[in-house]
């Protein structure tokens, strides 16, 4: 019994540090990026669009039968792009009520997004039934680079 706490310990450290190099690794890449030029979006401009990609859908949603954009991945991320700037991973709670999809629906995707390498997953070490979801470096870089095409028409 011992033996497997450590093992779930040590699966969970692996996973967190895991976390942090990749973000340790986002924010290198980042810094050695050139400044945007031109009618380049900066990064502000891309989270009001996606909060406004967020609010169009939910307002569809209000006229016509959700069955018809039943997208649970999408949402989660931009749910996730549109809450970069608060510094502070979603829980998986969270992030389930943005996808108005059923729970098991919505970690299927999770689990399924979390393989794509698009978001991270970290256990709280002090809560271990709370998981906290963010976007992967990766899955930033797509969903700026998908946002900034969106912008540019």
């Amino acid at each position: 019994m011992k033996n497997e706490t450590v093992v779930e310990l040590v699966k969970d450290l692996t996973a967190k540090l895991s976390a942090v190099a990749e973000e340790f690794n986002g924010r290198v890449a980042k810094a050695a990026e050139p400044a945007p030029v031109g009618n380049e979006p900066n990064d502000a401009a891309l989270i009001e669009h996606a909060n406004a990609v967020l609010e169009q859908r939910r307002l569809r949603r209000k006229f016509l039968p959700g069955e018809l954009f039943h997208e649970p991945a999408w949402d989660m991320l931009l749910a996730l792009f549109a809450s970069r700037d608060d510094r502070m991973p979603m829980n998986i709670k969270a992030l389930v009520s943005m996808s108005d999809a059923p729970v098991t629906t919505s970690q299927r995707w999770i689990e399924h997004l979390h393989k794509l390498k698009l978001i991270d997953r970290v256990t709280d070490p002090t809560d271990r039934r709370r998981v906290e979801i963010s976007l992967s470096y990766t899955g930033d870089q797509q969903m700026k680079a998908y946002l900034r095409a969106l912008l540019r028409g």
